[in-house]
């Protein structure tokens, strides 16, 4: 049992890495975001080759191993899907300010570049 999850966790985050190495190369992905990738699958790989990683963490902070894992999943979610609004409220930015740019009238358009 210990090694079949063991296998599913190091998979998990070889095929994150695989996929975000391969995304970069093929030119799909920009390099800060592979990086954040790249971050993402470390935590599967470290947890897969050292087994007692969580365990030992659990018994430092005196928590029970499951409300451990559960909480780590849940701030890795969290903090995944906050970095990820972050990117979508800076890029829906630009696209505002680049839609009234070019909303203005041409005259002014070329006032604004001086």
């Amino acid at each position: 049992m210990d090694l079949s999850r063991n296998l599913i966790v190091l998979a998990i985050g070889a095929l994150i890495l695989f996929m975000a190495v391969r995304s970069l190369r093929a030119g799909r992905l920009k390099e800060r975001y592979a990086l954040l990738y790249i971050f993402l699958g470390m935590p599967f790989l470290v947890l897969a080759v050292w087994r007692e990683g969580m365990g030992l963490l659990a018994g430092w902070l005196d928590i029970d191993y499951r409300t451990l894992a559960l909480l780590m999943v849940t701030t890795f979610v969290v903090i995944m899907n906050l970095k990820m609004l972050s990117l979508l409220s800076v890029q829906e930015r630009k696209i505002n300010e680049l839609a009234q740019r070019l909303a203005q009238p041409p005259a002014e358009r070329k006032a604004d570049g001086d």
